[in-house]
């Protein structure tokens, strides 16, 4: 269970590095006013989040390593 979470938690924060539809700066194109701490697991700034894609994204991670 803990490489499902493991998992998880980097493809989040890869669909933020890769500036996916996920994760997305609230206003425009403003990814310099968010921040990404991977160590810390917290993702900063104001954003704008797609939940449904949020719960895609981690349901097909979790279906990969299974």
């Amino acid at each position: 269970m803990n490489d499902i979470r493991k998992a998880c938690v980097r493809a989040v924060f890869d669909e933020f590095d890769d500036h996916g539809d996920v994760i997305r700066p609230a206003v425009g194109e403003e990814w310099d006013g968010v921040d990404a701490y991977r160590p810390l697991g917290h993702i900063v700034g104001y954003i704008d989040l797609d939940v449904a894609g949020l719960v895609d994204l981690i349901i097909d991670t979790i279906n990969k390593e299974l």
